[in-house]
């Protein structure tokens, strides 16, 4: 026997598996097994490295798992994004009509049910966006009538939270009031820290006749379906 089978024999009768006997003497796999044809084993090291075996066949498929599960999360990430980009296009540029029918709706299902007031709290850009659209182009609102409030916890930026909001409304800096800070008694402190990063804006504007028109428009809708 040479020095390189006594030194795979030793090292299988340390409890090293075929892999890490390999390993260790840069060998093909195949030329620890034929040295080791034959060879018998204590018990206890049998179970020793039948016990690492198992582990490594854990762990591999653990990794296994891991990496085709972030594979199919991304296809499926992909999946959603194709559908939700076909189902876009299907929406045309909006005339002034869909734009009071969607403002309208949104204001119905975001708004506050103020007698003297339209006012709007999300913490959503998009909906932002689109009722500032609807504030300006369907209910003919001056920017300088509306008066905007960001909701805040305690841990979130007010400088980064109001430039936000001002980007997000294209207002300026004098329609934001100071903004209000805030703990949800539902949360009891235990709301995650990043849920929402810039709070909730919350839009008002002091006009009554506004306010009726707006819930004539509701209420147009409602009677209509």
């Amino acid at each position: 026997m040479n020095e390189k089978g006594r030194r795979i024999i030793t090292l299988r009768k340390k409890g090293k598996t075929y892999g890490e006997i390999a390993e260790t003497l840069n060998l093909p796999r195949s030329t620890v097994g034929w040295w080791l044809r034959g060879v018998k084993l204590p018990k206890y090291i049998e179970k020793q490295i039948l016990r690492k075996s198992k582990e490594k066949w854990r762990n591999n498929i653990n990794e296994f798992n891991k990496i085709h599960s972030k594979i199919r999360s991304q296809e499926a990430a992909k999946i959603r994004e194709d559908i939700k980009k076909k189902a876009s296009k299907e929406i045309r540029s909006l005339s002034k009509k869909d734009l009071r029918l969607v403002g309208s709706a949104l204001y119905w299902a975001e708004g506050s049910n103020h007698r003297n007031s339209l006012r709007f709290a999300n913490s959503d850009p998009m909906m932002i966006k689109i009722i500032m659209k609807f504030f300006r182009e369907i209910c003919n609102i001056s920017d300088e009538k509306i008066k905007a409030r960001i909701h805040l916890y305690p841990q979130t930026n007010q400088l980064k939270a109001t430039s936000y909001w001002k980007n997000v409304t294209d207002l300026s800096r004098n329609n934001f009031q100071t903004p209000q800070i805030q703990i949800s008694r539902a949360s009891k402190r235990k709301r995650p820290i990043n849920t929402l990063p810039y709070g909730t804006l919350h839009l008002t504007i002091c006009s009554t006749e506004k306010a009726c028109i707006a819930k004539g428009w509701v209420r147009g809708i409602y009677e209509k379906i």
